[in-house]
């Protein structure tokens, strides 16, 4: 009887531990108060990822302006509405992007810490999150003025100080389905750095999902929720992402690349499921993505 207790005991598999996140694109709340993410916020878990568009202050939600002679639209976020975030499971908000000297760098990321979400990127630098025993490290650059010199060795850096690496950037161009150059550049350093998931957000419009190796990239998510009236692209995905060690020993893999297609919230109305998924799935392929794989209403990299 002992020896079949130990050898049962030998046979015994450690749990193998699972670790699900979610990408969301463009984040603009402006004044707040308006529940915007909250139809999305139990469908998609707990563990967020998005781009705030726009530092947190007391000033106006925007503000048409001027910028080294160029139109600009100052773009700002009530305190009270970075709470909304964290309702809807965003556990880190990267920083950096054109929108990012709109205001106080610093207050927005004291603002986003207080209200439990971590800031990523400029002077945050990246961003770590606990999920589940795995330690998740998520990197934010903007390419507005090219790829930084030391980007390759920030994300190795940053892959370094953790279990899962998330690389994500952020391209200030007019919408289009085609990455641009400096984009194809800063992903191709992101996965040769060890990222294990690369996100591009900024054009406010799609682009393909593609793996390449053991990497899931998505070249464009599109708007998640947007108060100014400065965009009107409503199609959009949320990426999500499952993750599984299969021992102690190996690293994390991505067993589950999926995207639910969305209808943005915009200009105060609530971000939701999309009202033609399958309509997004056809744009996805016909724009680069391989065949999806229909799964209720999302879309997986098979």
């Amino acid at each position: 009887m002992i020896v079949l207790l130990l050898s049962g005991r030998a046979w015994a598999r450690e749990p193998v531990p699972v670790v699900d996140l979610w990408i969301g694109g463009d984040v603009h709340l402006g004044a707040g108060g308006k529940g915007v993410l909250a139809p999305l916020a139990g469908r998609l878990g707990v563990n967020g990822i998005v781009n705030l568009e726009g530092p947190i202050g007391d000033g106006p939600p925007f503000v048409k302006s001027e910028r080294e002679g160029k139109k600009h639209i100052a773009l700002g976020n009530a305190p009270r509405a970075i709470v909304e975030l964290r309702a809807a499971g965003v556990r880190v908000a990267g920083v950096a992007n054109n929108h990012a000297s709109d205001g106080d760098p610093q207050r927005t990321s004291s603002e986003l810490t207080r209200a439990g979400v971590a800031p990523a990127g400029l002077d945050a630098g990246p961003a770590a999150m606990l999920v589940d025993g795995a330690r998740v490290i998520v990197t934010a650059h903007d390419l507005e003025r090219g790829v930084p010199a030391t980007l390759g060795r920030e994300l190795a850096e940053a892959r370094q100080r953790g279990d899962i690496l998330v690389a994500t950037f952020h391209v200030t161009a007019p919408p289009s389905y085609v990455p641009t150059d400096d984009l194809e550049r800063a992903v191709a350093i992101a996965v040769a750095a060890g990222a294990t998931i690369v996100v591009a957000h900024g054009t406010h419009t799609l682009a393909p999902l593609e793996r390449r190796g053991a990497t899931v990239i998505a070249w464009g998510l599109g708007n998640l929720a947007f108060a100014c009236d400065c965009t009107d692209e409503k199609d959009a995905i949320v990426l999500r992402v499952r993750l599984a060690r299969p021992s102690a020993t190996s690293p994390f893999v991505v067993t589950r690349a999926c995207a639910l297609p969305i209808d943005a919230g915009l200009h105060g109305e609530p971000a939701r499921p999309s009202s033609d998924a399958r309509g997004i799935a056809d744009l996805l392929h016909a724009i680069g993505s391989p065949v999806l794989v229909r799964e209720g209403d999302e879309v997986c990299l098979p």
